[in-house]
């Protein structure tokens, strides 16, 4: 693929999540979508041939690189637990910062009950559970050699996700109420204190 084939191919991607957040599967339009990212209808369809295969080829990519980031930093062999908690909360956070509309993305995609992505669905959910049961084992080892309590790694990555997503959805309510006018200083604020959160669940 041409490097001008594969920036038409972002455009296209970028375009489609905006619109996915903001309207859902089922209220999103390629017609939309295809004028956001400057190009006709039909070659849209030329890239993704349907609007359901292109909202599978965003989810499945967000996904696969949001797992590779946490999952990355908790099962890192050889490097203490409590750092890789510390560099998979912060990185979890980061990505979310820099793709503020995955938040809404996500919750679009629940709440449209597309139920014919299932299979996508779970073949996701088939590799985060292998992923988690590796990570377990690690975890398992290092609460043994008593440098951390027992964890539950499968509730320790939905807290993860709960602090990290919570902001994002609420920055414009939470600001006034914290103080906060600068919403960088917020962010980063937020984001050290989820660290301190997680690392105390680890606590002995």
């Amino acid at each position: 693929m041409s490097n001008n084939s594969k920036d038409t191919e972002q455009l296209i991607l970028e375009a489609a999540t905006r619109e996915f957040s903001a309207k859902g599967f089922n209220g999103a339009r390629t017609t939309a979508i295809a004028s956001e990212a400057g190009v006709t209808h039909a070659m849209l369809h030329y890239y993704f041939r349907s609007k359901e295969k292109l909202f599978e080829r965003i989810f499945t990519d967000k996904m696969a690189y949001l797992m590779e980031i946490v999952f990355g930093a908790l099962n890192e062999p050889g490097e203490n637990i409590k750092d890789r908690i510390c560099r998979g909360v912060r990185a979890h956070f980061d990505f979310l910062l820099n793709n503020q509309e995955l938040p809404m993305f996500f919750i679009s995609t629940i709440s449209s009950g597309a139920d014919r992505f299932d299979e996508v669905k779970n073949s996701i959910i088939g590799e985060a559970c292998t992923r988690l049961r590796e990570v377990q084992a690690d975890f398992d080892r290092a609460a043994s050699a008593g440098e951390i309590s027992p964890t539950d790694v499968t509730m320790l990555v939905s807290d993860i996700v709960s602090l990290n997503v919570f902001p994002f959805l609420a920055a414009s309510m939470l600001m006034p109420m914290l103080g906060y006018t600068d919403k960088a200083a917020f962010m980063e604020a937020k984001r050290e204190e989820n660290v301190k959160i997680i690392l105390s669940r680890l606590s002995i």
